[in-house]
């Protein structure tokens, strides 16, 4: 996917390209952007995604991108995404675009990936109108997003943007200082920050996360300490694989995970069989809401800390809310 070459521009193969092309990406450069399928059932009025109905945020309005879509320092076997193609690399300033450049094209990407959306008997057509321009922005889409050497910089040139309520990142934590840097510093900070946590211990962390670096569970931890001194709304992310990491020998692991992040949210999400991750596990790992529901309840039994404040069965989601957190589950704009 790289040059070999550090001062070349990053950039993808016309193969990848095209894979990711055929998957409905918009891609430009080494920056893509996808149409979340809740954000097609909002410009029809089918329903929400969970981001809006428990954050507020305007799933309408939602603009999920990668700066670097193709680059990430792991392979997680639940990845829906192409995650056979990532490779760990030390990307330069030198070689990416600027954040004005790939956001302004994103949008146009964007806008072009919905105007089919036009003539849609059931369109909403005033959320159509507001669509065109996003208000959120969500920095999750495939590859890791810490690995762009400018994403401070993109934080900033977002909030500068008028319309924009609120910004996600999602982020492995196999860069500590990212975090490290955004204590002190909340204005290059999101208004989510999230950290996946998908295992206990190192061991089912190699073997779920399969991180490119030999001490990728350390730096989780590491980016985890950081996380709980950021002056800035934190989310724990867990992808619960039925039968493989919600087993209740793991419930005291996970709870002092929770309390060196001492994150102010914890979604607790079903693995889901689609994608790739269908080569890597079976259908009968995917946990029913109930399932989902059981897990988090075993989890809070273990660290009351947290209280569980709200599901989305279409979603097989579960959100638990730390009670001394100082932030309401909905979001006001840059509140932090």
């Amino acid at each position: 996917m790289e040059k070999s070459n550090t001062n070349s521009k990053l950039e993808l193969t016309p193969k990848i390209i095209g894979k990711l092309e055929h998957m409905h990406y918009g891609v430009y450069n080494h920056s893509a952007v996808q149409i979340c399928s809740w954000t097609k059932k909002a410009l029809t009025n089918n329903g929400i995604c969970y981001k809006e109905k428990f954050y507020g945020i305007d799933c309408h309005g939602c603009l999920e991108m990668a700066p670097t879509v193709m680059w990430c320092q792991q392979n997680c076997t639940f990845c829906w995404r192409p995650m056979e193609y990532m490779k760990n690399v030390n990307i330069l300033k030198s070689q990416v675009d600027t954040p004005e450049d790939i956001i302004q094209n994103l949008i146009l990407k964007r806008q072009k990936l919905i105007s089919g959306f036009g003539g849609h008997l059931d369109l909403n057509k005033d959320k159509f109108s507001d669509a065109q321009i996003p208000s959120h922005y969500s920095i999750s889409l495939a590859g890791e997003p810490t690995m762009y050497p400018l994403l401070n910089e993109m934080i900033i040139y977002l909030k500068g943007l008028k319309k924009t309520k609120s910004i996600f990142i999602v982020s492995n934590g196999q860069e500590p200082e990212y975090f490290k840097k955004l204590i002190g510093n909340e204005e290059a900070a999101p208004t989510q920050l999230y950290v996946s946590i998908d295992a206990h211990n190192k061991e089912l962390f190699d073997k779920i996360n399969k991180s490119l670096y030999v001490d990728g569970w350390d730096r989780l931890n590491l980016s985890l300490e950081f996380l709980s001194k950021i002056n800035v709304r934190t989310v724990i992310r867990m992808t619960q694989i039925k039968g493989l990491n919600d087993l209740d020998e793991y419930l005291n692991g996970y709870s002092k995970l929770f309390e060196k992040a001492k994150s102010d949210i914890i979604e607790v999400k079903s693995y889901m069989h689609i994608g790739l991750s269908r080569n890597r596990h079976s259908k009968e790992q995917m946990a029913t809401i109930e399932e989902v529901n059981s897990f988090a309840n075993k989890l809070i039994e273990v660290n009351k800390n947290y209280e569980i404040v709200g599901e989305m069965p279409e979603s097989k989601i579960v959100i638990l809310r730390r009670k001394d957190s100082k932030y309401k589950t909905n979001i006001e704009k840059f509140e932090n």
